[in-house]
């Protein structure tokens, strides 16, 4: 009996199970895709920003930015950036207020994989609660005479929920937890570079 054939044994609670995965695994690629997208050589271009700042050339800095803006860090120095001639608060909430809104960005979908990743257990185990309800629904109604493989075959076909939940359900925890791990150190640098770009921002105002 082949995989999908033993699957297909599971009944209405395994398709869920199914529909979960397939979606569990396109947020898990997306945000695999969005995290390289994000990445940068930050040591060059942090370089390339001072020098640009250092020679006042603020509006070049922006532009250069703007070539950048799938990286969060180069979307909040280029918001800092636009609110350099404003009030020093001006620019910190700018540069807050961009830092939160690219964490949300890359924090997209990961509430629903972790959704799928608590309740698909749980599916599968309802699976199989109902699964062993009709088994015994079967002894009952045979008056207990009933052939010790045909109960054996319903037992097992009840707990293949149990087993696609669990599967599906760890895979998405393990994907959650590794996802989170890599945007948490992303948002500690985005933190780091925007106090530094802070910094650069009130010296450059002090020295005008």
């Amino acid at each position: 009996m082949s995989l999908l054939a033993i699957a297909a044994k599971g009944g209405f609670l395994m398709a869920i199970l199914l529909i979960i995965w397939i979606i569990s695994v396109f947020i898990i690629i997306e945000r695999f895709i969005k995290l390289k997208k994000s990445k940068i050589d930050e040591e060059k271009f942090l370089k390339e920003v001072k020098l640009y700042l250092s020679q006042k050339q603020v509006e070049r800095a922006i532009r250069f930015c703007e070539l950048r803006e799938s990286s969060p860090i180069a979307y909040i120095i280029m918001k800092g950036l636009e609110t350099i001639n404003n009030p020093h608060s001006d620019t910190k909430e700018a540069v807050e207020s961009a830092a939160r809104s690219e964490l949300r960005k890359l924090e997209k979908n990961l509430g629903t994989l972790s959704t799928f990743a608590a309740i698909a257990p749980l599916i599968g185990f309802l699976g199989t609660v109902t699964g062993m309800v009709k088994v015994f629904m079967k002894i009952q109604t045979t008056g207990g005479g009933v052939d010790i493989s045909l109960l054996a075959g319903g037992i097992w076909e009840a707990l293949i929920t149990t087993i696609g939940g669990l599967i599906v359900g760890i895979i998405a925890i393990l994907f959650y937890n590794h996802l989170v791990a890599k945007i948490e150190d992303i948002a500690s640098d985005m933190e780091n570079k925007s106090i530094d770009l802070l910094i650069d921002i009130r010296k450059i105002k002090n020295e005008q």
